[in-house]
């Protein structure tokens, strides 16, 4: 019998890439978001509810008796972190509950986390990180949200998993963390401008060892712990496999795009990139591109964060290959897909 899952926050990063590959392997997918629907497909179903609304939301999914799985992609943004907490907690317990209400038969909640668990965004932190390292100090949401499937298993008969990617990276529109795309709109403004690739973060962080989670990796390594019993009420680390250096990776991203690559100038790209979306229209029109606004493909606060972390960003995957995930990508090979990607739907010049 085949397999209904819902893909919570269906149009971000992650549920994308999550919703086509479980397409992709045969399974009938709800998506759930604000925003509209970008795919049309026979085995997908959209549903656009404000999940901080609850009542909408137990309206929304009532129909939905046969869901068997539930990932949850969601996120909202908030100016503080105690209200951040609050309000992504609101959206897990609206949503699961919502699904439990409508789907007796449930089977499996999947929750996805981040780096941020083990307190890269503040600080350095031990490396390689484990999963069963000490938390960091709150407030952070992903401990409340994992806590809240952790506590609520006494009462039901769905199991729960948890993934904690890095650095996650495909191809996206009006998404706030996707920062590869970062790099690459960075690189194409900078060719633009008769620049050559510079760093724009901190020495310290281009020499950094960093890591990176494929948005097709991460996809297929959720489809697999949720459907693994063993994996049931555990965290894994997931990322491409690799580490590397942004030195590096610059390097290597100015060879894609044909152009010098000398090294670093920090700066802060929210500033320096502010003033940049008159140049972004003009090219836009030169090379006939999709009219997507600046601010809808690059979010450079995200690259600000990352490319300011002066510490090693690195965590073992080897609870995650135990169960028998051995997927695996070179992460150079990430960014030329999604550089192809990005110019096959004309989001970037070929040069």
């Amino acid at each position: 019998m085949s397999k209904t899952a819902i893909v919570i926050g269906s149009e971000g990063l992650i549920g994308t890439y999550l919703r086509d590959e479980l397409i992709a392997e045969g399974w009938n997918v709800i998506g759930i978001a604000r925003r509209a629907s970008t795919l049309d497909h026979a085995q997908y179903t959209h549903v656009s509810v404000d999940l901080l609304d609850r009542d909408a939301t137990f309206s929304a999914l009532a129909p939905f008796k046969d869901i068997t799985h539930a990932y949850f992609a969601g996120f909202t943004w908030r100016e503080t972190k105690v209200a951040e907490l609050e309000a992504n907690v609101a959206l897990l317990v609206n949503s699961i509950e919502a699904v439990e209400a409508a789907s007796p038969g449930l089977e499996h909640v999947c929750l996805f986390e981040g780096g941020k668990w083990y307190g890269c965004h503040v600080h350095a932190f031990k490396t390689p990180a484990y999963e069963d390292d000490l938390r960091v100090m709150p407030p952070l949401f992903y401990y409340d949200q994992q806590d809240y499937l952790s506590d609520r298993q006494a009462d039901v008969s769905w199991t729960w998993s948890a993934l904690r990617p890095e650095g996650v990276g495909g191809v996206s529109v009006s998404t706030p963390h996707n920062f590869v795309q970062v790099a690459l709109i960075y690189a194409v403004i900078c060719k633009e401008l008769g620049l050559p690739l510079r760093f724009p973060g901190h020495p310290e962080c281009r020499d950094a060892l960093y890591e990176m989670t494929d948005a097709r990796l991460l996809a297929r390594s959720a489809i697999h712990v949720s459907t693994t019993p063993e994996c049931a009420s555990e965290a894994y680390n997931v990322t491409n496999g690799d580490a590397f250096r942004w030195g590096h990776m610059f390097g290597y991203i100015a060879n894609l795009m044909k152009m010098d690559y000398i090294g670093t100038q920090t700066m802060k790209l929210t500033e320096m990139m502010a003033d940049k979306g008159p140049l972004w229209e003009r090219i836009v029109a030169e090379y006939d591109l999709a009219p997507f606004r600046l601010d809808e493909l690059a979010f450079w606060e995200a690259g600000d964060g990352i490319f300011s972390q002066d510490w090693d960003n690195v965590r073992s995957i080897i609870k995650l290959r135990k169960t028998g995930f051995n997927d695996c990508i070179d992460s150079r090979d990430m960014v030329s897909d999604i550089h192809e990607e990005m110019i096959r739907r004309r989001m970037i010049p070929r040069y």
